[in-house]
Protein backbone atom coordinates (compact mmCIF):
# COMPACT_ATOMS: atom_id res chain seq x y z
CA UNK A 1 0.00 0.00 0.00
CA UNK A 2 1.24 3.52 -0.89
CA UNK A 3 0.03 6.66 0.86
CA UNK A 4 -0.53 9.70 -1.42
CA UNK A 5 -0.60 13.07 0.37
CA UNK A 6 -1.58 16.10 -1.79
CA UNK A 7 -0.91 19.76 -1.00
CA UNK A 8 -3.20 22.07 -3.03
CA UNK A 9 -2.11 25.63 -4.01
CA UNK A 10 -4.68 27.07 -1.58
CA UNK A 11 -3.14 25.14 1.32
CA UNK A 12 -5.71 22.32 1.45
CA UNK A 13 -4.30 18.86 2.25
CA UNK A 14 -5.79 15.47 1.25
CA UNK A 15 -4.62 11.87 1.64
CA UNK A 16 -5.49 8.57 -0.09
CA UNK A 17 -4.11 5.04 -0.03
CA UNK A 18 -3.30 3.34 -3.34
CA UNK A 19 -2.34 -0.24 -4.10
CA UNK A 20 -0.63 -1.45 -7.26
CA UNK A 21 0.56 0.74 -10.12
CA UNK A 22 0.04 4.51 -9.95
CA UNK A 23 -0.59 6.56 -13.09
CA UNK A 24 -0.08 10.31 -13.19
CA UNK A 25 -1.44 12.68 -15.85
CA UNK A 26 -4.00 15.30 -16.82
CA UNK A 27 -6.78 12.80 -17.72
CA UNK A 28 -9.46 11.97 -15.17
CA UNK A 29 -8.75 8.23 -15.25
CA UNK A 30 -5.28 8.67 -13.69
CA UNK A 31 -4.60 7.67 -10.13
CA UNK A 32 -3.13 11.12 -9.52
CA UNK A 33 -4.65 13.82 -11.73
CA UNK A 34 -2.56 16.97 -12.16
CA UNK A 35 -3.73 20.17 -13.93
CA UNK A 36 -1.80 22.15 -16.51
CA UNK A 37 -1.09 22.02 -20.23
CA UNK A 38 2.49 20.93 -19.54
CA UNK A 39 1.16 17.68 -18.07
CA UNK A 40 0.34 15.01 -20.65
CA UNK A 41 -2.97 13.14 -20.53
CA UNK A 42 -1.06 10.05 -19.34
CA UNK A 43 2.35 11.33 -18.32
CA UNK A 44 4.00 8.52 -16.33
CA UNK A 45 3.45 5.29 -14.39
CA UNK A 46 4.91 4.29 -11.03
CA UNK A 47 5.06 0.54 -10.29
CA UNK A 48 6.20 -0.94 -6.94
CA UNK A 49 9.55 -2.68 -7.48
CA UNK A 50 10.33 -3.58 -3.86
CA UNK A 51 8.82 -2.60 -0.55
CA UNK A 52 10.77 0.70 -0.60
CA UNK A 53 11.35 1.43 -4.33
CA UNK A 54 9.24 2.38 -7.33
CA UNK A 55 9.85 1.82 -11.02
CA UNK A 56 9.22 4.97 -13.12
CA UNK A 57 8.18 4.66 -16.76
CA UNK A 58 7.47 7.78 -18.85
CA UNK A 59 4.29 7.40 -20.98
CA UNK A 60 4.49 10.72 -22.92
CA UNK A 61 6.87 12.48 -25.29
CA UNK A 62 7.65 15.03 -22.57
CA UNK A 63 10.43 13.78 -20.34
CA UNK A 64 10.31 13.79 -16.57
CA UNK A 65 12.75 15.67 -14.34
CA UNK A 66 14.18 13.33 -11.70
CA UNK A 67 16.29 14.93 -8.96
CA UNK A 68 16.93 17.91 -11.24
CA UNK A 69 18.07 15.79 -14.20
CA UNK A 70 16.15 16.40 -17.41
CA UNK A 71 15.26 13.73 -19.95
CA UNK A 72 14.64 10.77 -17.67
CA UNK A 73 12.45 8.17 -19.36
CA UNK A 74 12.89 5.39 -16.79
CA UNK A 75 14.28 5.35 -13.27
CA UNK A 76 14.13 3.50 -9.95
CA UNK A 77 12.90 5.80 -7.23
CA UNK A 78 13.80 5.44 -3.56
CA UNK A 79 12.86 7.53 -0.52
CA UNK A 80 14.31 11.05 -0.89
CA UNK A 81 13.97 11.17 -4.69
CA UNK A 82 11.91 13.97 -6.26
CA UNK A 83 10.02 14.27 -9.57
CA UNK A 84 8.93 17.37 -11.46
CA UNK A 85 5.94 17.02 -13.78
CA UNK A 86 4.67 20.20 -15.47
CA UNK A 87 5.77 22.31 -12.54
CA UNK A 88 4.29 19.99 -9.91
CA UNK A 89 6.65 18.31 -7.44
CA UNK A 90 6.30 14.70 -6.23
CA UNK A 91 8.61 13.53 -3.46
CA UNK A 92 9.12 9.88 -2.38
CA UNK A 93 9.23 9.59 1.43
CA UNK A 94 8.52 7.04 4.20
CA UNK A 95 5.53 7.12 6.49
CA UNK A 96 5.78 6.83 10.27
CA UNK A 97 4.84 3.15 9.97
CA UNK A 98 7.66 2.52 7.51
CA UNK A 99 5.65 2.41 4.25
CA UNK A 100 6.13 4.39 1.06
CA UNK A 101 4.48 7.77 0.65
CA UNK A 102 4.18 10.14 -2.32
CA UNK A 103 4.00 13.77 -1.23
CA UNK A 104 2.48 15.78 -4.11
CA UNK A 105 2.79 19.59 -4.07
CA UNK A 106 0.56 21.02 -6.78
CA UNK A 107 1.43 24.16 -8.67
CA UNK A 108 -1.13 26.87 -9.42
CA UNK A 109 -2.71 25.94 -12.78
CA UNK A 110 -2.23 29.46 -14.16
CA UNK A 111 1.47 29.13 -13.54
CA UNK A 112 1.61 25.59 -14.76
CA UNK A 113 0.85 26.49 -18.37
CA UNK A 114 -2.93 26.98 -18.47
CA UNK A 115 -2.97 30.51 -19.89
CA UNK A 116 -1.10 33.11 -21.93
CA UNK A 117 0.87 34.30 -18.88
CA UNK A 118 2.26 30.86 -18.16
CA UNK A 119 5.98 30.65 -17.47
CA UNK A 120 8.12 27.59 -17.48
CA UNK A 121 11.72 26.61 -17.70
CA UNK A 122 13.39 24.84 -20.57
CA UNK A 123 13.77 21.86 -18.31
CA UNK A 124 10.05 21.74 -17.62
CA UNK A 125 9.44 21.77 -21.37
CA UNK A 126 11.78 18.84 -21.83
CA UNK A 127 14.69 20.76 -23.37
CA UNK A 128 18.28 20.24 -22.31
CA UNK A 129 19.81 23.61 -21.45
CA UNK A 130 23.52 23.00 -21.60
CA UNK A 131 23.88 21.69 -25.13
CA UNK A 132 21.97 24.50 -26.90
CA UNK A 133 23.82 27.07 -24.80
CA UNK A 134 27.21 25.67 -25.75
CA UNK A 135 26.25 25.45 -29.43
CA UNK A 136 24.90 29.01 -29.41
CA UNK A 137 27.99 30.39 -27.71
CA UNK A 138 30.24 28.60 -30.19
CA UNK A 139 28.29 30.03 -33.15
CA UNK A 140 28.48 33.56 -31.74
CA UNK A 141 32.22 33.29 -31.21
CA UNK A 142 32.73 31.87 -34.68
CA UNK A 143 30.61 34.38 -36.57
CA UNK A 144 31.29 37.49 -34.52
CA UNK A 145 34.89 36.96 -33.41
CA UNK A 146 36.83 34.33 -35.32
CA UNK A 147 35.63 35.24 -38.81
CA UNK A 148 36.18 39.02 -38.36
CA UNK A 149 39.65 38.36 -36.96
CA UNK A 150 40.54 36.20 -39.95
CA UNK A 151 39.21 38.78 -42.40
CA UNK A 152 41.11 41.51 -40.57
CA UNK A 153 44.34 39.54 -40.89
CA UNK A 154 44.04 38.62 -44.58
CA UNK A 155 42.60 41.95 -45.83
CA UNK A 156 40.01 40.55 -48.26
CA UNK A 157 38.57 42.53 -51.20
CA UNK A 158 36.05 45.23 -50.37
CA UNK A 159 33.13 43.28 -51.80
CA UNK A 160 33.70 40.51 -49.26
CA UNK A 161 33.02 42.88 -46.40
CA UNK A 162 29.58 43.63 -47.77
CA UNK A 163 28.25 40.16 -46.95
CA UNK A 164 30.76 38.63 -44.54
CA UNK A 165 30.92 39.33 -40.81
CA UNK A 166 33.34 42.13 -39.92
CA UNK A 167 34.61 44.00 -36.88
CA UNK A 168 31.92 46.59 -37.55
CA UNK A 169 29.63 44.17 -35.77
CA UNK A 170 31.49 45.00 -32.57
CA UNK A 171 30.58 48.69 -32.52
CA UNK A 172 28.90 49.75 -29.30
CA UNK A 173 27.15 52.83 -30.69
CA UNK A 174 27.16 55.70 -33.14
CA UNK A 175 30.42 57.46 -33.98
CA UNK A 176 30.53 61.19 -33.23
CA UNK A 177 30.51 63.68 -36.09
CA UNK A 178 34.11 64.66 -35.43
CA UNK A 179 35.34 61.12 -36.18
CA UNK A 180 32.95 60.03 -38.91
CA UNK A 181 35.47 60.45 -41.71
CA UNK A 182 37.54 57.55 -40.40
CA UNK A 183 35.03 55.95 -38.05
CA UNK A 184 34.58 52.87 -40.26
CA UNK A 185 38.24 51.99 -39.66
CA UNK A 186 38.19 50.64 -36.12
CA UNK A 187 41.97 50.27 -36.14
CA UNK A 188 42.41 54.02 -36.51
CA UNK A 189 41.73 54.32 -32.78
CA UNK A 190 41.71 50.74 -31.49
CA UNK A 191 45.28 49.85 -32.40
CA UNK A 192 45.44 46.95 -29.95
CA UNK A 193 42.90 44.18 -29.67
CA UNK A 194 40.81 44.12 -26.49
CA UNK A 195 42.58 47.23 -25.13
CA UNK A 196 40.84 50.53 -24.49
CA UNK A 197 41.82 53.35 -26.83
CA UNK A 198 45.25 54.61 -25.79
CA UNK A 199 46.35 58.25 -25.64
CA UNK A 200 48.95 57.51 -28.30
CA UNK A 201 46.16 56.90 -30.80
CA UNK A 202 44.48 60.21 -29.94
CA UNK A 203 47.75 62.15 -30.14
CA UNK A 204 48.32 61.02 -33.71
CA UNK A 205 45.83 63.73 -34.68
CA UNK A 206 45.64 65.86 -31.53
CA UNK A 207 49.31 66.27 -30.62
CA UNK A 208 49.05 70.06 -30.76
CA UNK A 209 46.09 70.24 -28.38
CA UNK A 210 47.19 72.10 -25.26
CA UNK A 211 46.69 70.97 -21.69
CA UNK A 212 44.54 72.53 -18.95
CA UNK A 213 47.38 74.82 -17.90
CA UNK A 214 51.00 75.59 -18.70
CA UNK A 215 52.40 74.57 -15.31
CA UNK A 216 53.18 70.88 -15.77
CA UNK A 217 53.89 70.42 -12.07
CA UNK A 218 50.41 71.72 -11.18
CA UNK A 219 48.88 69.36 -13.69
CA UNK A 220 50.83 66.54 -12.08
CA UNK A 221 49.88 67.55 -8.52
CA UNK A 222 46.19 67.74 -9.44
CA UNK A 223 46.22 64.13 -10.64
CA UNK A 224 45.55 64.96 -14.28
CA UNK A 225 48.60 62.95 -15.34
CA UNK A 226 46.71 59.84 -14.24
CA UNK A 227 43.81 60.60 -16.57
CA UNK A 228 43.60 59.51 -20.18
CA UNK A 229 41.84 61.17 -23.07
CA UNK A 230 39.10 58.55 -22.78
CA UNK A 231 38.54 59.51 -19.15
CA UNK A 232 36.62 62.55 -20.37
CA UNK A 233 35.96 61.94 -24.07
CA UNK A 234 33.53 59.05 -24.57
CA UNK A 235 33.01 57.74 -28.09
CA UNK A 236 30.18 55.60 -29.50
CA UNK A 237 27.52 57.52 -27.60
CA UNK A 238 25.92 60.00 -30.00
CA UNK A 239 26.80 62.49 -32.70
CA UNK A 240 28.31 64.86 -30.10
CA UNK A 241 29.02 62.51 -27.21
CA UNK A 242 32.80 62.82 -27.62
CA UNK A 243 32.56 66.39 -26.32
CA UNK A 244 31.93 66.18 -22.56
CA UNK A 245 29.34 68.66 -21.36
CA UNK A 246 28.18 67.80 -17.87
CA UNK A 247 29.75 70.11 -15.27
CA UNK A 248 30.43 67.19 -12.94
CA UNK A 249 33.70 66.55 -14.82
CA UNK A 250 34.89 70.05 -13.90
CA UNK A 251 33.31 70.13 -10.45
CA UNK A 252 35.27 67.02 -9.45
CA UNK A 253 38.20 69.38 -8.83
CA UNK A 254 36.79 72.92 -8.81
CA UNK A 255 34.13 72.17 -6.20
CA UNK A 256 36.89 71.53 -3.66
CA UNK A 257 39.80 73.82 -4.62
CA UNK A 258 41.33 73.46 -1.16
CA UNK A 259 42.44 69.94 -2.12
CA UNK A 260 44.71 71.18 -4.93
CA UNK A 261 47.69 73.48 -4.56
CA UNK A 262 47.04 75.17 -7.90
CA UNK A 263 43.43 76.02 -6.91
CA UNK A 264 43.80 77.06 -3.27
CA UNK A 265 43.27 80.74 -4.10
CA UNK A 266 40.34 80.01 -6.40
CA UNK A 267 36.68 80.06 -5.29
CA UNK A 268 34.59 76.89 -5.35
CA UNK A 269 32.55 76.38 -8.52
CA UNK A 270 30.05 73.63 -9.28
CA UNK A 271 27.05 75.12 -11.14
CA UNK A 272 26.37 78.36 -13.00
CA UNK A 273 23.02 79.09 -11.36
CA UNK A 274 23.90 78.45 -7.72
CA UNK A 275 27.60 77.70 -7.49
CA UNK A 276 29.49 80.28 -9.56
CA UNK A 277 31.30 83.32 -8.09
CA UNK A 278 31.16 86.85 -9.47
CA UNK A 279 33.04 87.39 -12.72
CA UNK A 280 36.72 88.29 -12.55
CA UNK A 281 38.32 90.42 -15.26
CA UNK A 282 41.80 91.34 -16.37
CA UNK A 283 41.95 95.12 -16.52
CA UNK A 284 44.63 97.81 -16.85
CA UNK A 285 45.48 100.25 -14.08
CA UNK A 286 47.96 103.10 -14.13
CA UNK A 287 50.78 103.08 -11.58
CA UNK A 288 53.81 105.27 -11.00
CA UNK A 289 55.84 102.95 -13.20
CA UNK A 290 53.26 102.80 -15.96
CA UNK A 291 50.28 100.67 -16.91
CA UNK A 292 49.89 97.35 -15.11
CA UNK A 293 47.48 94.44 -15.60
CA UNK A 294 45.51 93.20 -12.64
CA UNK A 295 42.81 90.64 -11.92
CA UNK A 296 39.76 92.11 -10.20
CA UNK A 297 36.15 91.30 -9.37
CA UNK A 298 33.76 92.85 -11.86
CA UNK A 299 31.40 95.40 -10.33
CA UNK A 300 30.08 98.85 -11.16
CA UNK A 301 33.27 100.53 -9.95
CA UNK A 302 35.70 98.41 -11.98
CA UNK A 303 37.73 100.54 -14.39
CA UNK A 304 40.04 99.75 -17.26
CA UNK A 305 42.50 102.49 -18.22
CA UNK A 306 42.46 102.83 -21.99
CA UNK A 307 44.42 106.04 -22.52
CA UNK A 308 41.49 107.49 -24.47
CA UNK A 309 38.95 110.21 -23.73
CA UNK A 310 35.71 108.91 -25.21
CA UNK A 311 32.31 109.64 -23.62
CA UNK A 312 29.87 107.00 -24.88
CA UNK A 313 26.87 108.96 -23.63
CA UNK A 314 27.79 111.94 -25.85
CA UNK A 315 28.13 109.84 -28.98
CA UNK A 316 24.96 107.85 -28.28
CA UNK A 317 22.82 110.90 -27.51
CA UNK A 318 19.32 110.23 -28.85
CA UNK A 319 19.27 113.80 -30.24
CA UNK A 320 22.23 112.94 -32.45
CA UNK A 321 25.71 114.38 -32.97
CA UNK A 322 27.07 116.75 -35.56
CA UNK A 323 28.15 114.82 -38.63
CA UNK A 324 29.73 116.08 -41.88
CA UNK A 325 26.28 116.29 -43.47
CA UNK A 326 24.27 117.40 -40.46
CA UNK A 327 22.95 115.76 -37.29
CA UNK A 328 23.39 111.98 -37.06
CA UNK A 329 22.11 109.47 -34.52
CA UNK A 330 24.85 106.91 -33.94
CA UNK A 331 24.28 103.25 -33.09
CA UNK A 332 26.69 100.82 -31.45
CA UNK A 333 27.42 99.00 -34.71
CA UNK A 334 28.54 102.23 -36.40
CA UNK A 335 31.85 101.72 -34.60
CA UNK A 336 31.70 98.16 -33.26
CA UNK A 337 31.64 95.90 -36.30
CA UNK A 338 31.47 92.14 -35.63
CA UNK A 339 34.57 90.20 -36.51
CA UNK A 340 34.74 86.73 -38.12
CA UNK A 341 32.09 84.45 -36.65
CA UNK A 342 30.78 87.33 -34.51
CA UNK A 343 33.09 86.15 -31.73
CA UNK A 344 34.51 89.64 -31.15
CA UNK A 345 34.76 92.91 -33.01
CA UNK A 346 37.03 94.34 -35.67
CA UNK A 347 39.74 96.64 -34.29
CA UNK A 348 38.71 100.30 -34.44
CA UNK A 349 40.84 102.60 -36.58
CA UNK A 350 40.94 106.39 -36.67
CA UNK A 351 40.85 106.46 -40.43
CA UNK A 352 37.72 104.33 -40.74
CA UNK A 353 35.85 105.10 -37.51
CA UNK A 354 36.78 108.62 -36.38
CA UNK A 355 38.21 110.74 -39.17
CA UNK A 356 34.88 111.20 -40.91
CA UNK A 357 33.81 113.52 -38.10
CA UNK A 358 37.14 114.38 -36.45
CA UNK A 359 39.58 115.71 -39.05
CA UNK A 360 42.96 116.82 -37.72
CA UNK A 361 43.09 120.22 -39.51
CA UNK A 362 44.98 123.10 -37.91
CA UNK A 363 46.00 126.61 -38.94
CA UNK A 364 49.49 127.74 -38.07
CA UNK A 365 49.96 131.42 -38.76
CA UNK A 366 47.16 131.38 -41.33
CA UNK A 367 48.47 128.35 -43.16
CA UNK A 368 46.18 125.24 -43.09
CA UNK A 369 47.70 121.86 -42.29
CA UNK A 370 46.22 118.36 -41.83
CA UNK A 371 48.13 116.49 -39.19
CA UNK A 372 48.88 112.76 -39.56
CA UNK A 373 47.38 110.43 -36.97
CA UNK A 374 49.33 107.95 -34.89
CA UNK A 375 52.81 109.34 -35.54
CA UNK A 376 53.82 111.93 -32.95
CA UNK A 377 57.27 112.41 -34.42
CA UNK A 378 55.76 113.24 -37.83
CA UNK A 379 53.35 115.72 -36.19
CA UNK A 380 56.19 117.42 -34.39
CA UNK A 381 58.29 117.67 -37.58
CA UNK A 382 55.33 119.09 -39.52
CA UNK A 383 54.63 121.75 -36.90
CA UNK A 384 58.30 122.79 -36.74
CA UNK A 385 58.30 123.20 -40.52
CA UNK A 386 55.01 125.13 -40.43
CA UNK A 387 56.34 127.59 -37.87
CA UNK A 388 59.38 128.16 -40.03
CA UNK A 389 57.14 129.08 -42.99
CA UNK A 390 54.88 131.44 -41.00
CA UNK A 391 55.29 135.19 -41.93
CA UNK A 392 56.36 137.46 -39.10
CA UNK A 393 53.24 139.64 -39.43
CA UNK A 394 50.84 136.78 -39.25
CA UNK A 395 47.18 137.42 -38.99
CA UNK A 396 45.89 137.63 -35.44
CA UNK A 397 43.89 134.54 -34.48
CA UNK A 398 40.18 134.57 -34.01
CA UNK A 399 39.72 134.46 -30.21
CA UNK A 400 36.52 132.38 -30.47
CA UNK A 401 37.91 129.68 -32.73
CA UNK A 402 38.28 126.27 -31.13
CA UNK A 403 38.68 122.70 -32.09
CA UNK A 404 37.43 122.13 -35.63
CA UNK A 405 34.05 120.53 -36.11
CA UNK A 406 32.75 119.46 -39.53
CA UNK A 407 31.88 122.50 -41.64
CA UNK A 408 33.79 124.96 -39.44
CA UNK A 409 37.15 126.67 -39.73
CA UNK A 410 40.32 124.80 -38.91
CA UNK A 411 41.92 125.34 -35.51
CA UNK A 412 43.95 128.51 -35.49
CA UNK A 413 47.06 128.65 -33.41
CA UNK A 414 48.72 131.73 -32.10
CA UNK A 415 52.00 132.52 -33.85
CA UNK A 416 54.98 131.62 -31.77
CA UNK A 417 57.88 129.27 -31.43
CA UNK A 418 57.77 125.65 -32.53
CA UNK A 419 57.77 124.34 -28.96
CA UNK A 420 54.78 126.55 -28.15
CA UNK A 421 52.88 125.32 -31.20
CA UNK A 422 53.67 121.70 -30.41
CA UNK A 423 52.54 122.12 -26.82
CA UNK A 424 49.36 123.86 -27.99
CA UNK A 425 48.46 121.08 -30.44
CA UNK A 426 49.32 118.16 -28.18
CA UNK A 427 48.14 119.38 -24.79
CA UNK A 428 45.12 121.57 -25.57
CA UNK A 429 43.70 121.96 -29.05
CA UNK A 430 43.93 118.60 -30.91
CA UNK A 431 45.45 115.48 -29.41
CA UNK A 432 44.24 116.08 -25.86
CA UNK A 433 40.62 116.10 -27.05
CA UNK A 434 40.67 112.28 -27.39
CA UNK A 435 43.94 111.06 -25.88
CA UNK A 436 45.63 111.08 -22.51
CA UNK A 437 48.79 113.17 -22.85
CA UNK A 438 52.09 112.83 -21.07
CA UNK A 439 52.73 116.54 -20.48
CA UNK A 440 55.89 118.23 -21.62
CA UNK A 441 58.70 118.31 -19.10
CA UNK A 442 62.09 119.93 -19.06
CA UNK A 443 63.97 118.98 -22.22
CA UNK A 444 61.07 116.66 -23.20
CA UNK A 445 58.17 117.18 -25.56
CA UNK A 446 54.62 116.20 -24.76
CA UNK A 447 53.67 112.79 -26.08
CA UNK A 448 50.40 111.01 -26.76
CA UNK A 449 49.95 108.11 -24.36
CA UNK A 450 49.64 104.91 -26.33
CA UNK A 451 46.04 103.59 -26.25
CA UNK A 452 45.62 100.39 -24.24
CA UNK A 453 42.80 98.57 -25.99
CA UNK A 454 42.34 94.99 -24.83
CA UNK A 455 41.00 92.30 -27.11
CA UNK A 456 39.35 90.62 -24.14
CA UNK A 457 38.88 91.32 -20.46
CA UNK A 458 38.04 87.70 -19.67
CA UNK A 459 40.92 85.64 -21.07
CA UNK A 460 39.89 82.60 -19.03
CA UNK A 461 36.44 82.53 -20.62
CA UNK A 462 35.05 82.61 -24.12
CA UNK A 463 32.05 84.48 -25.41
CA UNK A 464 30.55 85.00 -28.84
CA UNK A 465 28.00 87.66 -29.73
CA UNK A 466 26.59 85.59 -32.60
CA UNK A 467 23.87 83.76 -30.58
CA UNK A 468 23.11 87.00 -28.70
CA UNK A 469 22.44 89.19 -31.75
CA UNK A 470 18.74 89.34 -30.96
CA UNK A 471 19.50 91.03 -27.62
CA UNK A 472 19.77 94.83 -27.59
CA UNK A 473 23.28 96.07 -26.77
CA UNK A 474 22.07 98.19 -23.83
CA UNK A 475 20.53 95.10 -22.24
CA UNK A 476 24.05 94.10 -21.20
CA UNK A 477 26.20 97.20 -21.75
CA UNK A 478 25.28 100.50 -20.06
CA UNK A 479 27.12 102.59 -22.66
CA UNK A 480 24.42 105.24 -23.09
CA UNK A 481 24.96 106.52 -19.54
CA UNK A 482 28.76 106.23 -19.45
CA UNK A 483 30.69 109.46 -19.66
CA UNK A 484 34.13 108.00 -18.88
CA UNK A 485 36.06 105.85 -21.33
CA UNK A 486 37.63 104.03 -18.39
CA UNK A 487 34.25 102.55 -17.43
CA UNK A 488 34.37 98.79 -17.99
CA UNK A 489 31.02 98.25 -19.66
CA UNK A 490 30.75 94.51 -19.09
CA UNK A 491 27.67 92.81 -17.65
CA UNK A 492 27.87 91.23 -14.22
CA UNK A 493 26.88 87.64 -13.58
CA UNK A 494 23.34 88.63 -12.55
CA UNK A 495 22.74 89.91 -16.06
CA UNK A 496 23.73 86.56 -17.56
CA UNK A 497 21.60 84.65 -15.06
CA UNK A 498 18.54 86.49 -16.32
CA UNK A 499 18.60 84.04 -19.26
CA UNK A 500 21.10 81.32 -18.32
CA UNK A 501 20.61 78.71 -15.61
CA UNK A 502 22.34 75.60 -14.38
CA UNK A 503 22.63 72.31 -16.20
CA UNK A 504 19.42 71.02 -14.61
CA UNK A 505 17.40 74.21 -15.10
CA UNK A 506 13.88 73.81 -16.47
CA UNK A 507 13.06 77.52 -16.82
CA UNK A 508 16.31 78.98 -18.19
CA UNK A 509 18.87 78.14 -20.83
CA UNK A 510 20.77 75.12 -19.54
CA UNK A 511 24.41 76.20 -19.36
CA UNK A 512 27.44 74.02 -18.72
CA UNK A 513 31.04 74.85 -17.90
CA UNK A 514 32.32 74.40 -21.44
CA UNK A 515 29.78 76.86 -22.81
CA UNK A 516 32.05 79.61 -21.49
CA UNK A 517 35.31 77.86 -20.56
CA UNK A 518 37.75 75.62 -22.38
CA UNK A 519 39.51 72.74 -20.69
CA UNK A 520 42.47 72.75 -23.08
CA UNK A 521 43.42 76.37 -22.38
CA UNK A 522 47.20 76.22 -21.94
CA UNK A 523 49.37 78.24 -24.32
CA UNK A 524 52.58 76.25 -24.62
CA UNK A 525 52.15 72.94 -22.78
CA UNK A 526 50.67 70.53 -25.32
CA UNK A 527 49.22 67.15 -24.45
CA UNK A 528 52.06 65.39 -26.29
CA UNK A 529 54.69 67.27 -24.26
CA UNK A 530 52.87 66.52 -21.03
CA UNK A 531 52.80 62.83 -21.91
CA UNK A 532 56.58 63.02 -22.31
CA UNK A 533 56.69 62.82 -26.09
CA UNK A 534 58.10 65.22 -28.64
CA UNK A 535 57.65 65.08 -32.38
CA UNK A 536 61.31 64.04 -32.78
CA UNK A 537 60.96 61.19 -30.32
CA UNK A 538 62.94 62.81 -27.47
CA UNK A 539 61.74 62.66 -23.89
CA UNK A 540 60.51 65.78 -22.13
CA UNK A 541 61.05 66.02 -18.39
CA UNK A 542 58.02 66.94 -16.29
CA UNK A 543 57.81 70.69 -15.87
CA UNK A 544 60.18 71.44 -18.76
Amino acid sequence: MILVRRHAPDGAKTEQTVSGAITIGRATDNTIQLPGLLVALHHLRLTPATSLTLQLDCLSTVDVIVNGLVGQRTAVLAPGDELQVGGHRIRVTITESGGLMLEVRERDPDRAGAGDDATTTLGEAGWRQRRPAVIGAALVLLVCLVVPLILRAVSPPAWVGDWMPSDRWWTSGQISNAHLQFGVECGACHDRLFVRVRDESCLQCHAAVTHHGDDAQSMHDSGLDGQTCASCHFEHGDTHAVLPQHPALCADCHERPQDFAALRDAPAVFDFADGHPAFRVTATTMTETGPQSLRALLDESTEDVSGLIYPHDLHLDARGVRGPDGPEVLQCDDCHRPGPGAVGFEPMRFETDCQRCHQLDVDVGGLPFRLPHGDTDAVRTLLESAVGMTPVAATEPDPVSDRRRPGERADRGEPGSAPDQIEEVFERRVCAKCHEIDRAKENQFARVREPLLRKTWMPKARFTHEPHQWVACDSCHAASVSGDSNDLLLPQIESCRACHGGVDSSASIQSTCIDCHRFHQAVDLTMSKFKGELANGQTLEMGQ
